[in-house]
């Protein structure tokens, strides 16, 4: 048989030497094989095809076309466009989910990163993170929570930073509950944990920072030996019997921190992408929309399919617990100050007034100020102008 002219490659050419030797008889099928890195069988076949077609034997019979699962063109002109609009934002592994689920494009993020680099799309380099013992997750969900304030400028760079509120498990890698707000405080930890808690149970403990709505900051009295007195969201946790974890460095809480980075990536893209610039909106999106689809995307299962989320009782009025709370005495004319405000005090019922008596003020998350007596309950109460000429405290 005549062989066909054919043009190889160097690879291609030092193989065919290979073959003709062994068809020469120079060598053995077994010494030619393993310089091929074959098997005595495949260098059979391929000495077979080299006999039969020439120097073209081989060649790979799908040599000179495309491959099957090469893009079509018209496929990566689209995705060039979406990179330029509507992705601009996101990165490679958020975009080939995003094309996957909103566009029908299935395509990985390593052909992304391919297509996209020499266009100069790509996301954040990662830093080389100094070495540390890793912390294993806990096994059940609802054992171990996380619970950070994120300020970023999740609405765009156009646009004032905001503090993303979250609460997340650590078993499972799930976000919970987030809630976006002007910056980090108290009341909108207690109103995060109070919505966690209606929605998924009571968790064992708490994986916190040192911030100053969690712990008491006073180095000085713990120098001098005082005792510190527990924060509001300190005697709200110890009263729902949930353990308070206080991390010396954010490398302590990586888990959480990199969730943060992660919704830093993807979230704002999406949040720019639909125009949420609120707030309110931006809670909304990211609570109905953004975490459902984060889970499916990568929340992993427990080790331990038990769950340690214990049930909220159904009489537990949990914004009465998650507040800050402050004892106060009714003044002889029957009025309490607090926070700057007067509020007259209206008395219950089979009594005339309570002129001296000791009562605890509730300031709720939602910012609302309820009156309990020990023995009257919850009191009714009205809010009255201040004198001017008059100081109260």
């Amino acid at each position: 048989m005549i062989a066909q002219e054919c043009t190889l490659t160097v690879a291609q050419s030092q193989t065919h030497q290979v073959v003709q030797t062994a068809i020469d008889g120079h060598v053995t099928n077994a010494r030619a094989a393993r310089a091929l890195g074959l098997s005595v069988r495949q260098f059979q076949r391929l000495k077979a095809k080299v006999r039969r077609e020439g120097p073209a034997g081989v060649r790979h019979g799908n040599s000179g076309n495309p491959p099957h699962n090469k893009l079509p063109d018209y496929r990566r002109q689209k995705i060039f466009e979406l990179a330029k609009t509507t992705y601009a934002n996101y990165n490679f592994s958020h975009m080939a989910d995003a094309l996957a689920e909103d566009e029908g494009i299935l395509v990985s993020d390593e052909t992304l990163r391919r297509l996209l680099r020499p266009l100069g799309h790509g996301g954040k380099l990662r830093r080389i993170k100094v070495h540390r013992r890793r912390r294993q997750r806990r096994s059940k969900e609802g054992e171990l929570l996380f619970l950070d304030g994120s300020p970023h400028h999740w609405f765009g760079p156009d646009h004032d930073p905001v503090c993303l509120l979250l609460s997340t498990d650590d078993a499972t890698g799930k976000p919970l509950y987030g809630q976006f707000q002007p910056q980090e405080d108290r009341d909108g930890c207690m109103e995060v944990c109070c919505r966690t808690f209606l929605k998924h149970g009571l968790p064992l403990a708490y994986y916190l920072d040192r911030g100053s709505q969690f712990i008491t900051t006073d180095h000085l009295a713990a120098a001098e030996g005082r005792k510190i007195p527990p924060t509001a969201f300190q005697v709200a946790m110890k009263t729902l019997q949930i353990d308070l974890i206080f991390a010396n460095s954010p490398q302590a809480r990586g888990r959480g921190e990199r969730i943060n980075g992660s919704f830093q990536n993807r979230l704002v893209a999406e949040l720019v992408r639909y125009k949420i610039h609120d707030c309110k909106r931006a809670t909304k999106y990211l609570n109905q929309v953004f975490i459902p689809r984060y889970c499916r995307r990568f929340a992993r299962p427990p080790a331990d399919p038990t769950s340690a989320w214990r049930p909220v009782n159904p009489a537990l009025n949990l914004p009465a617990i998650l507040c800050a709370k402050y004892k106060r005495i009714v003044s002889n004319d029957n009025t309490v100050s607090f926070a700057g405000d007067l509020y007259q005090v209206l008395p219950p019922v089979g009594r005339q007034h309570l002129v001296h008596a000791k009562i605890e003020v509730q300031h709720r998350f939602d910012g609302s100020v309820h009156m309990i007596h020990p023995r009257y309950g919850q009191l009714e109460i009205q809010k009255i102008a201040r004198r001017k000429d008059r100081l109260l405290i």
